[in-house]
């Protein structure tokens, strides 16, 4: 069966790397426009066409979707389905509806809970025990189309954003690849999502990683964890912006006010939080490297009652 990929993250990355591997291979594969990125502000590619370019895979970056031109260069290829996965652009209807069969989707959650653009992060930042992937019928409507097959993954608490999207990417390409025999096969069925469950997640924004120390414990630690790709957690001590990369909750210690230094070990920072104490592991102070928590209290000479905030 020919078809045509849509993606542009790590995660459709994966997925793709997966069908590869297992000797499906799109005709065409569109991916976002290359964009700034770094202090530099070089054009770089994204994660699908830099896969497409090594394994010599036809790949196009068009601005829109609406541009009439496109609707024919897909329409030439006579492709029996599309498979999408974190495209990053909403697909138009007039290009859902060109493939023989029709378009489908692979989702990192188990739908109808956690549309939407941060399905992983949401799921973690929720204290979620489990997740899953979701392979369904694209329609017009955002991750609302008829599921073909799902399948429940659980959340460890040592998982955080990248070991999550890895788990979710190697299931979903099994899921994708028995959901395209089902297809190839005409032995799927289509079951419609309860839009009465259905969540959706929203994209996060850089401002939207600091860290507010009168939440408990828990939940800044699952914040933490899931926001390590994007936007990154953030604190302040005495105006220097720090990114905290690990954390453990600390229970049954005596609270100070949130964000208040409560004690200092080998083995990290304890800050109050409104409820149990936040032990900060890693962290990344700004315009430096990564370091453990014990070196930069040794840089910085922090102390009991200083204030992070």
């Amino acid at each position: 069966m020919k078809f045509i990929y849509f993606g542009s993250s790590k995660f459709s990355k994966e997925i793709l790397a997966g069908l590869w591997t297992s000797k499906l291979i799109p005709s065409l594969i569109l991916t976002k426009p290359d964009k700034p990125k770094g202090r530099g502000l070089k054009f770089a590619s994204t994660e699908v066409s830099l896969f497409a370019q090594s394994k010599h895979i036809p790949c196009i970056k068009p601005q829109s979707l609406k541009e009439y031109s496109l609707d024919n260069s897909l329409d030439r290829e006579q492709a029996d389905f599309f498979i999408v996965a974190d495209y990053g652009k909403i697909i138009p209807e007039s290009i859902l509806s060109l493939p023989k069969i029709f378009a489908i989707c692979v989702h990192p959650s188990f739908l109808p809970f956690y549309r939407g653009s941060t399905p992983i992060e949401q799921a973690i930042i929720s204290g979620e025990r489990q997740t899953g992937v979701t392979i369904f019928k694209i329609n017009e409507k955002i991750d609302a189309g008829d599921i073909i097959i799902q399948k429940t993954i659980s959340i460890e608490d040592d998982d955080n954003f990248f070991s999550l999207r890895y788990k979710l990417a190697q299931e979903g390409v099994q899921l994708l690849i028995e959901a395209i025999a089902k297809v190839k096969d005409n032995s799927y069925t289509l079951t419609p999502q309860d839009v009465n469950k259905a969540t959706l997640t929203y994209k996060l924004k850089k401002t939207d990683g600091r860290i507010i120390w009168d939440n408990d414990a828990v939940k800044i630690h699952n914040f933490i964890r899931a926001t390590l790709d994007w936007p990154t957690a953030y604190t302040y001590y005495n105006n220097l912006m720090l990114k905290v990369l690990a954390t453990d909750v600390a229970e049954g210690m005596n609270p100070d006010s949130p964000g208040t230094v409560v004690d200092i070990d080998r083995e990290g920072i304890y800050v109050a939080t409104s409820k149990n104490t936040l032990k900060i592991k890693k962290l990344k102070p700004q315009g430096k490297k990564e370091m453990d928590a014990f070196s930069f209290v040794c840089g910085h000479r922090i102390k009991a009652g200083d204030k992070f905030g």
